[in-house]
């Protein structure tokens, strides 16, 4: 880099520290859950970066706006989030089944370990 564009040159080293931090971590967080984290991490990669070619740039503030995965697997974004809350509803589902099933398993048992115990 060098001082004569500081525009192109702090663009160049934020699109370095995106791709860095959203190569390290999961879609997840990158798109619903860690804005401010990548912000402020953003933001001190962003100053290392800078000093380190000595351009006298100093960054004061990363805002993040919302994240979005590009068009091309925004379908298999949208499938990996449908099968997430199919997961999960299920999940509901069988625990709610067992929280209904099992008491009353239980209390048939213990009936007949008493009518059993009768004769």
């Amino acid at each position: 880099f060098n001082n004569r564009s500081p525009d192109d040159a702090v663009m160049q080293v934020a699109e370095t520290a995106i791709r860095e931090i959203v190569g390290k971590n999961k879609m997840d967080f990158v798109l619903y859950e860690g804005r401010e984290q990548i912000a402020a991490v953003a933001a001190q990669l962003m100053q290392e970066i800078l000093d380190r070619y000595k351009t006298g740039i100093l960054i004061s503030k990363v805002t993040m706006q919302n994240a979005q995965p590009p068009e091309q697997v925004q379908a298999a974004f949208d499938d990996a989030v449908k099968a997430s809350q199919d997961r999960e509803r299920q999940k509901n589902e069988g625990q709610a089944y067992a929280n209904d099933v099992i008491p009353k398993a239980r209390g048939t048992a213990a009936r007949l370990l008493q009518e059993a115990e009768g004769y």
